[in-house]
């Protein structure tokens, strides 16, 4: 069994690393994007965890799914190049992960709906969890590393829209890394 966590390290004083208790560890590259954030930013923050994960015996992490900022966001292109113009900085993190033995995970946020009603917002689900397995793929990790994403809603139809998140899933997530998880009290 492995233990782990989501995102923030909390641990060590708060947000402060037992390395140098003056600075945080931060997850990823939260600037705005006028500040022209980047994912060779969040890598450096996320080595940083992996070092601390290390130190304290922790082998599993949940990724930040704002670890590439901007990447798939539809009126800024100059971000969508992201993950090949750090592929090596990427590769070496992945390196870093099997090196400690640390499982990752992404988890797309609460806007990533398969099923969705509207094409659209379906549409940029896909785009979103397909990106977020990108990461893991650039990464080198195996199919033990996940993107986890909920089903979705059950408009007042179970069966179809659980059908509706089947196929889109069937046709469009090109990555065994993608788990489900059920909401209880919808599922």
């Amino acid at each position: 069994m492995r233990l782990g966590f989501a995102v923030k390290v909390l641990g060590a004083g708060g947000n402060q690393t037992t390395v140098d208790p003056v600075s945080t560890l931060k997850s990823n590259d939260a600037r705005r994007w006028q500040s022209e954030p980047h994912v060779r930013q969040s890598i450096e923050y996320v080595a940083e965890i992996f070092h601390y994960l290390a130190k304290n015996d922790i082998h599993m992490y949940r990724m930040s799914s704002d670890f590439a900022p901007y990447l798939t966001h539809p009126d800024l292109p100059q971000f969508h190049n992201q993950l090949t113009e750090a592929a090596g900085e990427l590769a070496e993190l992945g390196a870093l992960a099997r090196k400690y033995d640390i499982r990752l995970s992404l988890h797309p946020s609460q806007y990533i709906l398969l099923n969705a009603l509207d094409e659209e917002v379906a549409r940029k689900s896909i785009m979103d969890l397909n990106a977020q397995a990108q990461i893991l793929d650039a990464m080198g990790c195996g199919p033990e590393a996940v993107v986890v994403t909920h089903v979705g809603g059950v408009y007042g139809e179970h069966d179809v829209s659980l059908q509706r998140f089947i196929n889109r899933c069937r046709v469009s997530c090109h990555y065994e890394q993608v788990g489900m998880a059920f909401e209880e009290r919808m599922w």
